[in-house]
């Protein structure tokens, strides 16, 4: 594995574990190091097939405030 490669499933490691605490998808992005959401969603895709949005809906019962 390259040191690139860690790096990003480090990165994708922690956004999980933010999500998961309820944090927003904008907010997990800057915390755990991307250049900004649309960079998290889409490594987050791209590894796990799902958005970063959806994964924090489904590991948590917080309203998404980014829909009103």
């Amino acid at each position: 594995i390259t040191p690139h490669a860690y790096l990003v499933q480090a990165r994708l490691r922690l956004a999980r574990r933010l999500l998961a605490e309820g944090h927003s998808p904008a907010d997990t992005a800057f915390m755990a190091g991307f250049a900004d959401q649309s960079h998290l969603g889409r490594w987050f895709q791209r590894a796990y097939r799902i958005s970063p949005a959806h994964y924090r809906r489904l590991c948590t019962n917080l309203p998404d405030v980014s829909k009103k």
